[in-house]
């Protein structure tokens, strides 16, 4: 029997490697939009040597240049292990001629004996502009205008129906090279449940057609809404600051003005208009087991058991899956009779975010105990929810349950999906557990006197008396202490700012530089806000500068402040450059607080 057994995890084993053997993969790589007279590339990649290679017909453009092939290898050793990589690549150099749209035909390459295809791929022609000379002259003037970048929010509906999901998306659009970003503002949503559901950690711009030009576009952040009230609502405009890079005017006639060029940064605020969505309520005559769900949903009910002992317990099983707001479905309503004892519902999520909604399954776990012996028919579940595509509500009924139900064996022992503490006598039916009255002479006796109006009563009135005054004086001094809302924030803003700090060391420890860089931030904002007595509303650097002047702080700690903030702005939305730069802000912050603090 061992022997069976390494033979089946050796054959398993090489079953194995035979299959990452032969996964070969054949990859084709193109713009998605050109304009007419662009030359572009198109690049055919396969992760092993092919003995043939059959190309696409590329009629649809003029081949200026190809196919030319090329051989990349690697070899990497870490911890023992070596990992090998071949790749060989055939680039052709094509011309647009006419404006359209095109199809790249399937390539075909015989690799390791395995045919291998790539898909079939479009490109878009359009007239467009120059976007070579257009972006050149935009990066040699100051003035970069809105059609050379922008930012803007797309939704995927306009109007929907109170629970029916949409899709938000902020992107970028450039012509222009991008050095970095600040003052990042996202939108709010207010009367959506909302989620991010895309939220790249670094920036990567794809080639994207806008009214007939060519931009460098660039997700930003993709969201998923859900309506939660009806009526027209507003989705906030967003906004940043982009620091562009743009040519700086030429001072002298060298020689090498022509092939050396010099750049400054230049930054632009882009804005993305607020969005109007309108939300219609769901229609008039809902099913009293309706409880929210819009989407398309299906449900199956079922008992973990059909047979038990009295006061065992037993458990329904309600799964609703599908798609649409299934995350914030309420569980369907379960009526046992009057011999059952209920206990709270266990939920399960199981649902999942895409860019088409919500989808997955939702499990509804109802525990109870049957008290007593014979058959029961449990009553039907029903779930309704209002469909989008039939715009009309459906009932789903999971039709009568039998539960047979033994006698009760008795016994202390504990009930298998209660808790420990819970036993099998616990629930037992109490029809004989109301103790003995007892009857006749109590056995009281009379106590002593009334201790109304003796010395102790007295004596204890003027301490009560005294204690009120007391009282009442220091609490008037706690409340009006407690009115001064700023001095409280200036008293605790070294505290409140030492726990921020505390979560940005254990950040950079971790070296998490996006969350270390953010939390950094906010520790610096939260303690001049606590400490300056602004509103977040009004943290701007300006306002931050004017009050710490007027506080009589010098220039130098200032200029520090300042320099920190930019820093933590500029590091969320740029690579980690190394060189200790995290270790090193963060002790500039430390050293900052504990200055302005003396």
């Amino acid at each position: 029997m061992r022997r069976t057994g390494i033979r089946i995890i050796l054959l398993g084993f090489m079953i194995l490697m035979g299959v990452q053997g032969f996964a070969q993969t054949f990859t084709v790589d193109v713009p998605k939009v050109v304009s007419m007279g662009e030359t572009f590339r198109l690049v055919f990649s396969a992760d092993g040597e092919p003995t043939s290679f059959t190309p696409p017909n590329l009629n649809s453009f003029d081949v200026l240049a190809g196919p030319t092939s090329s051989t990349m290898s690697s070899t990497q050793i870490i911890n023992g292990k070596t990992t090998q990589s071949f790749q060989v690549s055939y680039t052709y150099v094509l011309e647009a001629k006419t404006p359209g749209r095109y199809t790249i035909n399937p390539a075909t390459a015989v690799i390791k004996g395995k045919t291998c295809t790539t898909p079939s791929i479009t490109v878009e022609v359009i007239k467009g502009d120059d976007n070579s000379k257009s972006s050149e002259k935009a990066s040699a003037s100051q003035n970069v205008s809105s059609n050379d970048i922008f930012m803007r929010m797309s939704i995927s509906k306009s109007r929907v129906v109170k629970g029916e999901h949409l899709i938000a998306t902020l992107k970028l659009y450039t012509k222009v090279p991008i050095a970095g970003f600040e003052d990042v503002k996202f939108p709010t949503f207010n009367g959506f449940w909302s989620q991010e559901i895309d939220t790249p950690q670094s920036i990567e711009f794809q080639r994207e057609s806008i009214d007939g030009k060519i931009y460098n576009s660039a997700l930003i952040r993709r969201y998923m809404l859900i309506p939660q009230q009806t009526g027209p609502i507003t989705i906030d405009a967003s906004e940043m600051i982009c620091q562009v890079q743009v040519k700086s005017a030429s001072r002298g006639q060298s020689v090498f003005d022509d092939f050396f060029d010099s750049y400054q940064t230049v930054r632009k605020r882009l804005t993305a208009p607020a969005q109007r969505i309108v939300v219609d309520p769901l229609p008039a005559g809902a099913p009293q087991s309706f409880t929210g769900a819009v989407g398309d949903f299906s449900m199956n009910a079922k008992l973990n058991k059909d047979s038990v002992n009295a006061n065992e317990a037993v458990s329904m099983i309600i799964t609703v899956s599908g798609a649409g707001n299934i995350n914030l479905v309420e569980a369907p309503k379960f009526t046992l009779p009057a011999e059952f004892e209920a206990y709270d519902v266990k939920i399960t999520d199981n649902s999942r975010n895409s860019g088409k909604g919500i989808y997955g399954s939702k499990q509804y776990e109802y525990p109870f105990i049957p008290r007593k012996q014979g058959e029961y028919k449990l009553p039907s579940v029903e779930f309704s929810y209002f469909d989008i595509s039939k715009k009309r509500y459906v009932t789903i009924s999971s039709g009568e349950v039998v539960l047979k139900v033994g006698k009760d064996v008795g016994g202390g022992a504990q009930i298998q999906g209660l808790p420990a503490s819970v036993n099998k006598q616990a629930v037992r039916s109490l029809n004989e557990d109301i103790r003995y009255i007892v009857t006749g002479n109590s056995g009281l006796s009379r106590g002593n006197q009334f201790f109304f109006g003796s010395i102790w009563y007295f004596l204890i009135l003027l301490f009560i008396l005294s204690g009120s005054l007391f009282a009442d004086k220091f609490l008037a001094k706690h409340i009006e202490r407690s009115k001064d809302v700023a001095g409280i924030k200036n008293r605790r803003a070294l505290k409140v700012a030492k726990a921020r700090l505390k979560k940005a060391e254990l950040l950079l420890g971790e070296k998490r530089y996006s969350d270390f860089y953010e939390e950094l931030h906010r520790a610096i904002l939260g303690y001049c806000s606590d400490k300056l007595a602004l509103q977040m509303a009004d943290m701007s650097k300006d306002n931050i500068k004017f009050a710490l002047i007027s506080k009589g702080i010098n220039e130098a700690s200032i200029d520090e402040l300042i320099s920190i903030i930019d820093a933590c702005e500029y590091a969320r939305y740029a690579p980690d450059p190394g060189n200790g730069e995290m270790q090193k802000n963060y002790d500039r912050a430390i050293a900052l607080i504990s200055s302005l603090e003396v």
